[in-house]
């Protein structure tokens, strides 16, 4: 039986899941749509009610196909294709979220209601990976850690994969490491199908074929070093549990094409090949494998669009200041800095200062829990896409568990307990206090949430978020009607605001008045409208960026992401 404290830690653990869940929950309420989530919409849609796959190849579908069958439990429709399909006539993304069978902010909530459940899964696996580790105490300290981590709290509410893979990488290691410990073929089948429902969540869950492979090289060097053999086993059970795992992948891609005939799967990937501007060589291959195995070829169609968008570079990246198209090398871990909230960051230098000073002897455990952060880490160096410290989200749950075991292990307990509460509270308290904002979110070290814009932007700071809010504030200062609103993200304007100018850089000047202006627009729109070749577009952003930061008077923000300015009478240059 259990005992008291293993009772009240696993309550204490739970009660958690469920408050981090809720914290998401409340602030999705008044999320409009982030910048990918009407194309992830339609795209979940389409797997689930259509069974046929021609939008989104860049993503694999598993998280989008909950999202689709959550939207259309609620009474969604699925998008309008035609036949024989067209991308010039196919329904796009805002029409299909803001036209459909339901309202828009009742598909948006259904389709976003899987992912807090993935965000109660994350806290509730992790206390139980930091409890086999090191006792009760650990996994209530590796659940109070990461049940108001900011960024998993922000990204829980979105309809995204950023928290599914964060979810499929730590259950797959944690499986792995199980079963090592204890090895059998069920075991290893069991490893492999959370293996593959990775896959079928990110593409970045490629990085767990090394890590898988790297800690049973590691074990049988530890069961070599005890017994003088070297076991073969483990290195079999990796091969079982990745074929297990590649046929639970193109299991769902099988549900999610289930009505797409072969001739048009290629078609569609080489629709989606070509717009990646992918070599003509290399779209023939996969084109020849979609013919003879047409889920495979979706799979191996979106790793090779992704690895050609980072290798041309995937947007505008912004990093203190600068812009690049191919990215920062040290992007990632400033990043890490500062979106981490000072108790997370607290919390991974005690425990790096506990094993500095030999507190606690790393064993295979370390490797474990450490593997998994560093080569995500190391793979985000070469990246050109610098969009948002999400990407790097499947090492945050290692860290929490690896930051909660050592400081359990190599303090006494008492003070173990008091270290860990309050680091907990510490980080509950920064996050409480940017709610609803968390998104937002970077630490005091850092200037805070107002002066993220001179660190980072994009998914960081402004995803389109806040268009809501913005009609709220509008409607209460009475000033919908007066105010330009210039937008970034994928909510509709004129639908949450009907009354406003929207503003159009190629054709609405900067006359005198109210205006709203989205962080990132400011930060990179005209860079933006360049990259895409739209030269009127990038003037007329360029045109509004020096007149706002030249005459604009401040009247206020909503949330972290949209900025007011008053533009005062007075003659305003022509075009």
């Amino acid at each position: 039986m259990m005992r008291p404290l293993g009772r009240a830690a696993a309550a204490g653990a739970v009660l958690l899941a469920l408050l981090g869940a809720l914290l998401a929950v409340h602030h999705q309420r008044l999320d409009s749509a982030t910048m990918d989530e009407p194309f992830h919409a339609l795209a979940g849609c389409e797997y689930a009610l259509s069974g046929t796959y021609w939008a989104n190849l860049e993503h694999p579908p598993l998280a989008k196909l909950l999202a689709g069958a959550s939207a259309g439990l609620a009474g969604a429709r699925p998008p309008r294709l035609p036949e024989p399909f067209s991308f010039r006539t196919a329904e796009s993304p805002q029409p299909f979220l803001y036209r459909n069978e339901i309202s828009p902010e009742r598909l948006l909530a259904a389709a976003r209601r899987p992912f807090p459940l993935l965000f109660a899964g994350v806290v509730l696996l992790a206390a139980f990976a930091a409890w086999r580790a090191a006792g009760p105490l650990a996994g209530l300290g590796a659940a109070f850690l990461l049940a108001f981590e900011p960024t998993l709290v922000a990204h829980a509410a979105f309809l995204h994969t950023d928290v599914a893979a964060a979810l499929g990488f730590l259950a797959t290691v944690v499986a792995a490491h199980g079963t090592l410990r204890r090895p059998s073929r069920l075991r290893w089948a069991g490893t492999g199908l959370l293996f593959g429902l990775s896959l079928a969540a990110k593409f970045t869950a490629v990085f767990l074929g090394p890590i898988l492979l790297v800690l049973a090289l590691a074990w049988l060097l530890v069961r070599h070093r005890e017994t003088g053999r070297l076991p073969l086993e483990p290195l079999g059970g990796v091969l079982l549990a990745s074929a297990v795992a590649g046929a639970v992948l193109l299991a769902v891609y099988a549900v999610s094409m289930r009505n797409m005939p072969s001739a048009e799967a290629e078609r569609s990937v080489r629709y989606f090949l070509a717009g990646r501007q992918v070599s003509s060589e290399t779209v023939e291959r996969i084109a020849g494998l979609s013919r003879h195995l047409p889920l495979a070829g979706h799979y191996v169609a979106g790793l090779a669009g992704v690895a050609e968008q980072n290798r041309r570079g995937g947007g505008i990246n912004v990093f203190r200041g600068e812009v690049s198209v191919g990215g920062f090398p040290s992007y990632f871990p400033v990043a890490f800095a500062v979106k981490s909230s000072l108790g997370f960051l607290l919390a991974l230098l005690l425990a790096a200062g506990l094993l500095l000073a030999r507190r606690v002897s790393p064993g295979f455990g370390a490797l474990v829990f450490l593997l998994p952060p560093a080569y995500v880490f190391l793979a985000s160096v070469a990246s050109s896409y610098n969009i948002g410290v999400r990407h790097v989200l499947p090492a945050v749950p290692f860290l929490a568990v690896g930051a909660a075991v050592v400081i359990v292990r190599g303090l006494p307990r008492g003070v173990a307990a008091a270290a860990l509460a309050g680091l907990g509270l510490l980080q509950a308290g920064e996050t409480l206090a940017v709610h609803p904002h968390e998104i937002s979110f970077f630490n005091l070290a850092a200037g805070g949430p107002s002066r993220g814009h001179y660190w980072l932007n994009d998914s960081n700071l402004d995803w389109g978020q806040d268009l809501v809010r913005l009609a709220r504030e509008l409607e209460r200062r009475g000033a919908e009607a007066g105010t330009t609103v210039a937008y970034f993200g994928g909510a509709n304007p004129e639908y949450h605001l009907p009354k406003a100018r929207f503003f159009d850089a190629a054709t609405t000047p900067p006359t005198p008045g109210l205006y709203a202006v989205s962080s990132f627009l400011l930060a990179v729109g005209p860079e933006l409208m360049a990259l895409r070749g739209d030269g009127q577009r990038a003037a007329g952003y360029e045109r509004l960026r020096r007149v706002v930061m030249k005459r604009g008077i401040p009247e206020g923000r909503v949330g972290y992401s949209i900025l007011l300015y008053r533009l005062p009478d007075e003659r305003t240059p022509p075009p």
